[in-house]
C-alpha cells in the first residue's frame, strides 16, 4: 500500500439536482515480478460483507471510478477486481454512489467498515484497513410559492397576488410550499406594514389595508413576523395555505395599489 485513506465523506444535499459523492483512492504497489490479480471488498463491524450501506435512510454503494482500472465483479456483489503488473504501482479509485435518496435530519451519519485486499484465491495480502464512511447532512430549507415560475431551488421569483378591482372583504389564496431537513423558522415582512400604497410619481396618503393568515394564524404585518415550522422529512415537504383579505375600500384615490411581502425560511 502506498496510500491508505481512513475516511470517506459525503456532503449530502437531499434537495440538490446533481448527485452527491465521496471519493476513496487506494495507492497500490506490486512488489513481485508476476502479475497480481487483487480482490477488494468491504465488511462491516460484524464481519458481514457490506455491498451497500444505509446512512440516515440514504442508500450508498461503492462504485469504481470510470477512469480507474478497478472492475466490478459480475459474480460477487460488492467485490472489485484490480490487476497490477509485476513491480507496477497503481491507484484503485472508488466513488460512493447514492442509490436511494432520502431526507435525513440534519446531522452526521457514519458507518465503520474494513477494507479487505486479497489475492485471487482469497488470501489477505495486508491487514484489514479501517474505513469510516460519513454522510454529512447540513441544515437546509427551501421555500416556493404555488404558482410561481420554477420549482424548489430554482432561485428567487416574484409572485403577484392580484385583487383586480378593489372590493372590501375580497380574498385571494396562495400556498407556501416548504421543505427542510431541520426545524426551521418562516419569516414574513411587509414593505408598507400591512397596507397597499398607491403607485405613482406623487406620494399620497391614500392606501388600502389588508390582512394575511398563514395556516389560519393571523400574520402581524406591522413588524417582521415569524413562525416555527417543522415540515415532514420528504421532498414534498408541506404546503401552507396563505389567505389575503382586503380591508375597507372607501374613498381611496383611483389608481394601482401595491405592497411587497418578503417571505423567507431558515433552518435551525
Amino acid at each position: 500500500m502506498t496510500r491508505t485513506p481512513s475516511a470517506v465523506v459525503i456532503d449530502y444535499n437531499p434537495f440538490a439536482v446533481g448527485p452527491s459523492a465521496g471519493a476513496l483512492d487506494l495507492g497500490l504497489k506490486n512488489q513481485g515480478d508476476a502479475e497480481c490479480d487483487l480482490r477488494l471488498s468491504f465488511i462491516d463491524e460484524a464481519g458481514v460483507p457490506a455491498a451497500s450501506l444505509a446512512l440516515g435512510g440514504v442508500g450508498v454503494q461503492f462504485r469504481p471510478r470510470e477512469s480507474s482500472g478497478l472492475r466490478t465483479s459480475e459474480l460477487e456483489p460488492g467485490v472489485f477486481r484490480y490487476t497490477l503488473s509485476g513491480q507496477a504501482s497503481g491507484d484503485a479509485q472508488l466513488d460512493t454512489a447514492i442509490v436511494v435518496d432520502a431526507v435525513p435530519d440534519a446531522g452526521t451519519y457514519a458507518a465503520d467498515l474494513k477494507l479487505l485486499i486479497q489475492d485471487g484465491e482469497g488470501k489477505l495480502l495486508v491487514p484489514p484497513l479501517p474505513v469510516r464512511v460519513q454522510l454529512v447532512s447540513t441544515p437546509r430549507a427551501q421555500l416556493n410559492l404555488a404558482g410561481a415560475a420554477g420549482a424548489f431551488g430554482s432561485g428567487s421569483s416574484v409572485e403577484v397576488v392580484d385583487f383586480g378591482d378593489a372590493v372590501t372583504g375580497a380574498t385571494r389564496r396562495i400556498f407556501v410550499q416548504v421543505r427542510a431537513n431541520a426545524p426551521s423558522t418562516l419569516s414574513i415582512s411587509s414593505e408598507h406594514r400591512g397596507v397597499m400604497r398607491r403607485l405613482g410619481d406623487v406620494e399620497t396618503p391614500s392606501n388600502v389595508p389588508y390582512t394575511v393568515e398563514l395556516q389560519g394564524d393571523p400574520v402581524d404585518l406591522s413588524a417582521p413576523w415569524t413562525k416555527a415550522i417543522d415540515p415532514p422529512r420528504t421532498l414534498a415537504g408541506a404546503s401552507l395555505p396563505m389567505l389575503f383579505t382586503l380591508g375597507a375600500v372607501s374613498g381611496q384615490m383611483a389608481g394601482k395599489y401595491q405592497d411587497v411581502l418578503t417571505i423567507d425560511i431558515s433552518p435551525h
